[in-house]
């Protein structure tokens, strides 16, 4: 994991890895001022922020088969916090269920990586033809 992070710097990657970041921050910034409560536009910003945050870091992998993989494991974890919600309901223990922390999860980690994961999957796939 150490090396994954180092080669983000290594100067093939280093211009890259600092332009997605640099696009992700302002994609972030420019959804906080278009505002995120209840407008779609500012919504759909924030999260393509988010999705260029994860090609910033992941983008060394230039496998299909990782970015599969990001997208399977990112919808087997919203599968599983739907589990742990239903355990917690039958067992009326709805006092450990916080909805804000639970869409967080779910749109700011998952939906993303979700969407990173198909795009980085089609990208990379058809560039290997």
């Amino acid at each position: 994991m150490k090396k994954h992070f180092l080669s983000l710097f290594d100067p093939q990657h280093r211009w890259l890895t600092m332009l997605l970041i640099s696009a992700s921050i302002l994609l972030i910034i420019a959804s906080q001022i278009i505002g995120t409560n209840d407008n779609i536009p500012g919504i759909i910003v924030l999260l393509f922020g988010i999705v260029c945050f994860f090609f910033a870091i992941l983008h060394p992998w230039r496998k299909s088969n990782y970015y599969g993989i990001l997208a399977g494991v990112s919808f087997g974890l919203i599968l599983l916090t739907f589990l742990i919600i239903y355990i917690l309901m039958l067992l009326k223990k709805t006092e450990y269920i916080s909805e804000g922390v639970v869409m967080v999860f779910i749109g700011l980690i998952c939906v993303p990586g979700i969407v990173a994961g198909i795009l980085g999957a089609i990208f990379w796939g058809s560039k290997r033809k």
